[in-house]
């Protein structure tokens, strides 16, 4: 499991929060998304370049705490409960994972599904929020999961892979477990897709739960996590995942909704998972809105697993 080291600090000025630096981001980047100089950036973290690696966990100091205390007063005045809020906060928070704040896309309807060539390897082009899928790889139809769109299950190759890899994972530790859901990866050329900002380049996934009683409409559609939620082999579903990574080719983000992470986090400490482990994991406890973990908040996420993968290139 991937380890990530906090930069030491020489001084210790108000901190807004840390960042996890994404692949092809700069500090100058990660300064514009926080509303802080690229200066201030630097010198928090005792750095004299704007290119780091990866990965690296930077400090972000509390640059716009005016603008900050300004949101939160016009979010009091519109009466919104504090759940509505951090969901807001995650949002702004997680724009510069997903590329961009949440938009609507166009219908699925008025989708046309770009050509392709299927000649050659597949190769994932662009970002997942801008982007399209060359050669595109369909996943196949096979035991343990139902494909609730066929249209729209394309994906990379290595994002195929690890995913038919996961699920025949899962049902050779629990035979009994029921048939899952896979919804959207992307359409066979990429590009914008129906109800979906991100989706567009073959690296994204959303996965169903396990159920202990496979719930009424499922696999035809989500069910968000009720008391029948198995919380052995969604366990086990996430951590064939989260395994992954270390690869070139394996888990970059795994989006989910906080109070699902807990139950999650709960039931793995239960059963003796290392701290650390929960730790490289899980973005619960440490807020909706923290920086860390491969498993992050996002709004909306009651009924399945978002699963982003790395281009692998």
């Amino acid at each position: 499991m991937r380890r990530l080291f906090v930069i030491c600090l020489l001084a210790t000025p108000a901190f807004a929060g840390r960042h996890i630096v994404q692949r092809g981001e700069t500090l100058e980047h990660v300064a514009k998304v926080y509303g802080c100089s690229t200066e201030a950036v630097l010198k928090a973290n005792n750095l004299k370049t704007t290119l780091v690696r990866a990965g690296t966990v930077v400090t972000v100091p509390s640059c716009n705490v005016g603008a900050r205390a300004k949101q939160r007063v016009r979010v009091r005045a519109r009466d919104r409960d504090r759940d509505d809020d951090l969901d807001d906060k995650a949002e702004k928070a997680l724009a510069v994972i997903d590329g961009a704040s949440v938009v609507k896309t166009r219908r699925a309807d008025d989708v046309v599904e770009p050509a392709s060539d299927d000649d050659g390897p597949t190769e994932s082009l662009g970002q997942p929020w801008n982007g399209k899928l060359l050669n595109g790889e369909a996943m196949p139809r096979g035991d343990g999961y139902q494909l609730r769109r066929p249209q729209r299950s394309y994906g990379a190759s290595h994002v195929v892979d690890h995913l038919t890899h996961a699920i025949a994972e899962v049902r050779a530790l629990y035979p009994e477990v029921h048939t899952l859901a896979i919804g959207d990866l992307s359409q066979r050329g990429g590009g914008k897709i129906g109800d979906h900002h991100s989706h567009q380049s073959g690296l994204d996934v959303d996965v169903g739960f396990y159920f202990r009683r496979a719930p009424e409409g499922y696999p035809d559609t989500f069910v968000a996590a009720n008391a029948d939620l198995d919380l052995q082999a969604t366990w086990a579903l996430l951590t064939s995942f989260t395994r992954s990574a270390d690869l070139d080719t394996g888990v970059q983000m795994i989006f989910l909704d906080y109070e699902v992470q807990a139950r999650l986090y709960k039931f793995a400490r239960g059963r003796g998972t290392p701290e650390a482990d929960l730790e490289a994991i899980f973005q619960y406890p440490r807020g909706k809105d923290a920086l860390v973990g491969i498993v992050r908040h996002w709004p909306h996420h009651t009924d399945h697993l978002h699963v982003r993968f790395k281009p692998g290139r």
